[in-house]
């Protein structure tokens, strides 16, 4: 076939569509090479700050041997994170909130060190680097955990106000530490109060560049907090650092002062080791390691673990809302729960889903991985090549950073307390001091006390006892005869059914005694259904036993059911079963026919062998005047032996049978399974009316538990009444509706209580 030539127009459409392509591709590339300078400007940015608040003060000189094992731990890291998620175009990042627990670990095992007569500034690098190792590696493990089990948004049961209060006395933890490095002081507290001391008021004692250099760490905190969030464009941020990095050098050239110089002043960060930043991994050093030197800082580790995960959950459901994407947070823990494994290694800091990193890659460069791996090999090259030049960077600068965190955490804290309620925000406040004046880890301890308080005062005000019953109002599958129904029903209110709810503990399960004692003096039976609980304490259990030394007092009994395997055991374990008043029953309904037989036996009614003929029951039912012989020629009469089937399941349904004497158990066949008891009748009551006047197939078979004596009609022998005495069939026919009338109420009866 011939080749069809191309017209002009095509040539010159086919040619700007190309130009078009190309420049789309051009500006494409443009923004991902964007996307991914501007995220290496803030991970370097947060790197460096890191590094400076956590090997800070005595720890100084391991500040290179923390960053390179910063950098070794971000670049395997990611890999073996985006190995395990390779469907999400994911940026790590260094979780701020945790370096902050790092950085008092880091200061303890340095200061047990120092204690022990350990002053080797290697050797203590290398040690601490181990003990932030350990940290991070438990940091791992949990968030493994947490992912694998599918278990991760269970942290969130932390209360809101605690959650806030913590996280907002990290942020001013933050707000010091980034004074003090930005400020290159050791106490900013004590350099501030100095300027308004009148006794240091004379110009020679007062370090104005320690002031200037504080006066522009904030500046540079609050612009970058607060101008991203007044012009929405991805550049402000980038522009805030760069700004800052031009004003510091041009501020160190105008007054003639070097690199070196500004280094030493405490203006620039000070120099690090030119060449290749590779070192061997921390944990080369772990036979080093006295495993006692952790005794002291397993709490931090703790609290260091549970931040982490916290900032975690809040950063992925963060940025979910943003791309509107589900990102699988289990699947997330789980891929940074081995990243941090991996940097446990190197002695890193906690590692995570990095929110602005991430979001800087979606929204600049459209999520394309090719800004990812732009960013990883930048971060690599600084490892492997050198990362000299990061000294250039001012300390302000740094300091602002962690200012800037400070500032969201404490924002954060003052949105929430503008809809919490006042005891709420009480309880926030008092976490937030706690953290900032004694720790991360007392702050964190305060919340989960307070944490606990409030479980156990709001928890405490949902009532254990969801519902009660008496034994008129609840009946148990034994259908009685007319005059047991009756007794019964008089004597129901002596029965009583508390559905208990939840958690039982010390503050609710007093309700359950205190309910008990407020009961009528003639309570008979007691039925405590925990059906609905989810578990009880031992402090539930007193409870309990005082509800049995009440039972004692007062002679009635206590009957727990629906108890499952663990309650079952705490129960025996503690002796509540060994009182004759407190016994254990399978299920509701085994309870209810124990507590009827108890009232029946009372109240004088007639045992196993009672005996109710048909007639006679007609008669009281309905007031006539037939008797035997007028029924005779219609009925059937069987006597069943223990164990023997009246009716069967699957069988044509065809007659009914009165039940004058014996018991007789319905049940349902389940393939697969024994069969499913639905129903126990005693004499004087009717089997099968509904499957007579309906027909089909019996729905149950009922079988004689006892030797039993029945009466039957079938169709056809009604039919036969029907002509034979309309008069008889008229009145059997009113006898039929009773006693379907009664089923429905009692059907209706069960469902309303148990709607209640």
């Amino acid at each position: 076939m011939e080749a069809v030539p191309m017209t002009t127009p095509d040539l010159t459409s086919a040619g700007t569509a190309s130009r078009a392509g190309g420049r789309e591709g051009l500006l494409r590339g443009a923004r991902i090479g964007a996307a991914a300078a501007v995220t290496v400007m803030v991970l370097l940015l947060d790197l460096i700050s890191y590094s400076q608040l956590i090997f800070a003060g005595p720890l100084a000189e391991s500040r290179a041997a923390g960053l390179s094992g910063l950098l070794a731990a971000y670049v395997l890291g990611s890999l073996v994170f985006i190995a395990l998620r390779r469907t999400a175009r994911i940026s790590l990042s260094f979780i701020g909130a945790a370096a902050i627990v790092q950085a008092a670990i880091a200061a303890g095992v340095a200061g047990q060190l120092e204690a022990a007569g350990v002053t080797d500034p290697e050797t203590v690098g290398q040690l601490v680097l181990v003990a932030c190792g350990v940290s991070t590696f438990a940091t791992g493990l949990v968030f493994a955990l947490l992912g694998t089990l599918r278990a991760s948004l269970l942290v969130q049961l932390l209360p809101y106000p605690v959650l806030a209060g913590f996280l907002g006395g990290v942020g001013l933890l933050f707000l010091r530490s980034g004074v003090q490095i930005g400020g290159h002081v050791d106490d900013p507290l004590a350099a501030l109060l100095r300027t308004v001391d009148p006794a240091a008021l004379d110009p020679g004692r007062i370090d104005a560049g320690a002031l200037a250099r504080i006066a522009l760490t904030l500046g540079i905190g609050f612009c970058a907090f607060y101008l991203p969030r007044i012009v929405r464009h991805w550049g402000t941020y980038p522009t805030v650092i760069l700004s800052s990095l031009a004003v510091v050098h041009l501020g160190l050239a105008w007054t003639g002062t070097s690199v070196a110089a500004g280094q030493a002043a405490g203006w620039l960060i000070e120099p690090l080791p030119a060449g290749s930043l590779l070192r061997p991994p921390a944990i080369g050093s772990l036979m080093a390691f006295d495993p006692h030197l952790l005794l002291p800082i397993w709490p931090k580790i703790a609290t260091l673990v549970v931040v982490a995960v916290i900032i975690q959950i809040l950063y992925v459901v963060s940025v979910e809302l943003e791309i509107r994407r589900d990102l699988d947070i289990d699947r997330m823990f789980v891929a940074s729960g081995a990243t941090n494994m991996v940097g446990s290694l190197f002695g890193s800091s906690a590692m995570g889903f990095g929110r602005t990193s991430t979001l800087l890659l979606h929204n600049i460069g459209g999520g394309h991985w090719l800004g990812w791996w732009l960013t990883l090999a930048v971060m690599a090259a600084l490892l492997i090549v050198g990362a000299s030049p990061l000294a250039l960077l001012p300390r302000p600068l740094a300091g602002g950073a962690l200012i800037a965190i400070g500032i969201g955490l404490l924002f954060n804290l003052n949105l929430a307390c503008r809809t919490l309620p006042g005891w709420e925000i009480a309880i926030a406040l008092v976490v937030c001091a706690a953290t900032a004046f004694f720790g991360a880890t007392t702050g964190f301890l305060v919340g989960v006390l307070l944490a606990i308080l409030i479980f156990g005062v709001q928890y405490g005000q949902i009532g254990a006892i969801r519902r009660s019953l008496s034994g008129a109002e609840r009946r148990s599958s034994v259908i009685r005869g007319p005059d047991a129904a009756a007794r019964l029903q008089e004597a129901g209110g002596r029965t009583r059914i508390y559905t208990l709810q939840g958690y039982l503990f010390f503050l609710n399960a007093q309700a359950i005694y205190r309910r008990a004692g407020a009961e009528a003096g003639d309570l008979r039976v007691l039925i405590l259904d925990f059906r609905e609980t989810v578990g009880l304490d031992s402090s539930a259990l007193i409870a309990f036993r005082k509800v049995g030394q009440l039972a004692e007092q007062r002679g009635f009994d206590v009957l727990l059911v629906h108890l499952d395997p663990a309650a079952r055991l705490q129960i025996a374990r503690n002796g509540l079963t060994a009182d004759p008043h407190i016994r254990i029953r399978d299920t509701l309904d085994e309870a209810l026919r124990e507590a009827e037989a108890t009232l029946l036996v009372e109240a004088g009614g007639a045992g196993p062998g009672e005996v109710a003929v048909f007639a006679r029951h007609m008669a009281d039912r309905l007031g006539s005047t037939f008797g035997p012989d007028d029924f005779a020629p219609y009925l059937t009469v069987r006597d069943l032996t223990a164990g023997a089937t009246l009716m069967r399941q699957g069988e044509a349904a065809d007659a009914l049978y009165f039940l004058e004497q014996g018991v007789v158990s319905i049940e349902m066949e389940v393939p697969g399974r024994g069969n499913l008891r639905l129903r126990t009748t005693t004499a004087g009551t009717v089997i099968g009316e509904i499957a007579l006047v309906q027909g089909g197939r019996r729905t149950a078979t009922a079988i004689a538990e006892s030797p039993c004596r029945v009466v039957g009609i079938d169709r056809a022998g009604l039919a036969r009444m029907e002509r034979e005495r309309p008069d008889l069939a008229l009145t059997f026919q009113r006898f039929l509706m009773l006693e379907l009338a009664g089923k429905v109420s009692d059907t209706n009866r069960l469902l309303e209580a148990e709607m209640l």
